[in-house]
């Protein structure tokens, strides 16, 4: 018997369509079947596989009796049986080949493509200049080398800091004589032997020479010492006084670029060293005039999800909050910069590396999405498949709409609460149309 007529008589009996039905590979005219007949049929409203519903494919009977039932003829009206094993399930049991999720109601992320590169944490890097001009006399690191905050990066030597030491040791010591010579002219006067006009002019000495030695010391900390280099400072050793500053690290982080030599001549303004904190990193990405919208109404400060992948990781996605959008278009590009940082303490991911990524926007509305897995194609028809009853499950047709970053919405075809197939719904497919294989019911 024709698989055509068969589907005819099924639907007949159900009083679908008038027995006009739409199969794809089924459309031989069945021996016995009159011109007038076919005719007729194709003026009515077709009826597709997809479109048929639970209670109409279980009043169906093929001539072997129950549809369900029938190994051969099942998948005639989108119909197919999956064993239980095949199922992923909890506890391990199954192989997990087929899974399956309820459809509901709810808020989506749509995704806004970019590219950009991977640069260092400007808000975490240093470009290390000397305050002072001098010549380098020693180099404690070289590029690559990981320091901690205070760690001595080079040494210079300085005419410069060597006058500035000479005259904080002058004022030092005409600070504490002059401190002497009030005590006594205070003692003096006390005593009834001294003016007090003397005993004055004392103390404004001590106090102009006071003056002087912490303006002095606050030089020294502009050109670069610390309260603990100065208090090191031994006046009975004429090294202390040399003029060689110790130029420290002022972070903890990487030298990722190094210019300083042993011997070289270095000024205020001139880059020596690079010193970044890797631990974060920012990317640097390009989104186009027409999803700006989209970003203006997320605010920055609720956080803007970013996902990116580098050529060198293909499998691992790499996740930032953005957190800055420019106020002016890229004019070469077309494009607007955009701000991503990047947790990096595994130190993957290595300033100028190329990557690609999507900004994920949530939805505002609730929407009836499914994931992009469940939804299948055939011949222009969109479909997944619901779940009948016991092991049994139906292709159903539906209407798709926008598409998210994880899943597509669905206009009609679904409701919420159904079952559907995700993970392995190819698997349903191959078996669901073997009609185009010539498989069914033979004569």
């Amino acid at each position: 018997m024709n698989t055509t007529k068969i589907l005819r008589n099924w639907l007949l009996a159900c009083g679908i369509a008038g027995g006009a039905l739409a199969v794809a590979g089924c459309g031989k005219t069945a021996p016995g079947d009159k011109p007038g007949v076919k005719a007729e049929a194709e003026e009515k409203q077709e009826a597709r596989v997809g479109d048929l519903t639970v209670e109409q494919v279980l009043r169906a009977k093929c001539p072997h009796g129950s549809t369900l039932e029938c190994a051969e003829c099942r998948y005639e009206v989108g119909v197919v049986k999956v064993d239980p094993s095949l199922m992923q399930a909890a506890e391990g049991a199954g192989t997990g080949l087929i899974k399956t999720i309820q459809v509901a109601q709810s808020t989506t992320t749509t995704a806004v493509s970019i590219t950009g590169e991977v640069r260092m944490n400007e808000n975490s890097a240093v470009h290390l200049s000397p305050r002072i001009p001098g010549v380098i006399c020693a180099v404690n690191v070289d590029i690559g080398a990981e320091v901690a905050k205070g760690d001595v990066l080079f040494t210079l030597d300085s005419v410069e800091l060597g006058q500035a030491l000479s005259d904080w040791e002058k004022n030092r010591a005409m600070a504490e004589l002059s401190g002497r010579n009030f005590q006594r002219e205070k003692s003096l006067y006390e005593k009834k032997v001294g003016s007090e006009s003397d005993m004055i002019d004392a103390q404004m000495r001590h106090q102009e020479y006071q003056i002087a030695l912490k303006a002095s010391e606050q030089k020294l900390h502009v050109l670069g010492l610390s309260d603990d280099d100065i208090a090191k400072i031994n006046p009975n050793r004429h090294d202390s006084l040399s003029g060689s500053l110790a130029v420290r690290a002022p972070i903890s982080g990487t030298i990722i670029d190094k210019h300083a030599v042993v011997g070289e001549l270095v000024e205020p303004g001139k880059d020596t060293m690079v010193l970044a904190d890797l631990n974060s990193v920012w990317v640097w990405g390009g989104v186009y005039e027409r999803d700006l919208d989209l970003l203006l109404k997320r605010k920055l400060a609720d956080g803007i999800a970013v996902e990116l992948s580098v050529p060198a990781y293909p499998q691992t996605l790499f996740r930032g909050q953005m957190n800055y959008i420019a106020a002016t278009m890229d004019e070469a590009t077309r494009t607007i910069k955009v701000r991503t940082v990047i947790d990096n303490k595994d130190r993957r991911l290595r300033p100028g590396m190329f990557c690609q990524g999507r900004i994920l926007l949530t939805t505002d509305e609730e929407v009836l999405a499914i994931p992009k897995v469940a939804l299948l194609s055939d011949e222009g028809v969109d479909f997944v498949f619901t779940h009948m009853q016991d092991d049994y499950y139906l292709r159903t047709n539906v209407k798709r709409g926008r598409d998210f970053a994880e899943g597509v919405e669905i206009l009609s075809g679904l409701a919420p609460g159904q079952q559907i197939v995700t993970e392995g719904a190819f698997v349903l497919k191959s078996d669901a149309l073997r009609s185009k294989m010539g498989a069914g019911c033979a004569d």
